[in-house]
């Protein structure tokens, strides 16, 4: 199952809650599907660059080879040795992967996609406070973290409309304020019974290999629940930036 999410929006608290269930193996940020992009134009031996050469899938000689990038990613899986005794899923959790979600749907049609959502000053916000390097390093100003944040979430829109996705979409708000039904509904979305463990992520012996990782061994709390509200004045510049997709997610300023 894919976890997405931009940086800072509670994909490393999904996980980790979803991992501590014992069928769910907690695969962490993998590159996979960044490499596999890289590999597209020989693999599929274009003279395109990705994403211009999936077009050869089209192609008679070709229409098989989506079967040889899913083999790849799933061979490197494998060779990492994630999925434990027991599990039937194995979470993968890459910041950002959620720009090549087209090919994760060609790749992995039935593979749940669980997409968190964070409102998007508390973010952009979090995203500047821990000076990342995702996104080309776009939280080097506040200004280039809420184009970056809203250039993403224009292209997840746009693969919902064009596609059929296995696709859900989680609240990091509602996570931290009803963490059973939230956690209930995830797990009823891919297919497996409630398990008690989950609710008690923060005992999970993982180790998660993030900037969220202090937070994620705490019990569950609430403080950066509308962190931006402390911040708001300095976040001004970036409103009307952010404004349509605060008003098409729900959310309010």
């Amino acid at each position: 199952m894919f976890v997405l999410g931009f940086p800072r929006s509670g994909t490393t608290l999904l996980e980790q809650t979803l991992s501590a269930h014992p069928r769910i193996a907690a695969g962490d940020e993998l590159p996979l599907v960044a490499e596999i992009t890289n590999l597209i134009p020989r693999m599929l031996d274009s003279p395109l660059a990705y994403p211009e050469a999936l077009a050869e899938l089209w192609m008679g000689d070709h229409r098989g080879d989506l079967d040889n990038l899913r083999d790849y990613y799933l061979q490197k899986v494998a060779q990492l040795g994630i999925v434990h005794d027991g599990a039937a899923w194995f979470t993968d959790k890459m910041p950002l992967n959620e720009v090549n979600l087209g090919l994760i749907a060609l790749m992995f049609p039935e593979a749940p996609l669980i997409h968190v959502i964070r409102h998007p000053l508390d973010v952009v916000l979090s995203v500047f406070s821990n000076v990342l390097t995702h996104g080309m390093f776009c939280a080097y100003a506040l200004e280039s973290a809420a184009r970056h944040y809203v250039l993403v979430s224009e292209l997840v829109e746009h693969y919902r409309q064009e596609m059929s996705l296995r696709y859900l979409a989680v609240r990091y708000e509602d996570v931290v304020y009803d963490q059973e039904a939230s956690i209930r509904r995830v797990l009823a979305f891919v297919g497996e019974s409630f398990d008690p463990g989950c609710l008690a992520f923060h005992e999970n012996r993982r180790y998660a290999r993030t900037a969220s990782y202090a937070q994620v061994s705490e019990r569950l709390y609430q403080r950066s629940r509308y962190r931006y509200l402390n911040y708001l004045q300095h976040l001004q510049p970036v409103v009307p930036i952010l404004q349509p997709v605060i008003d098409r997610l729900g959310y309010t300023v």
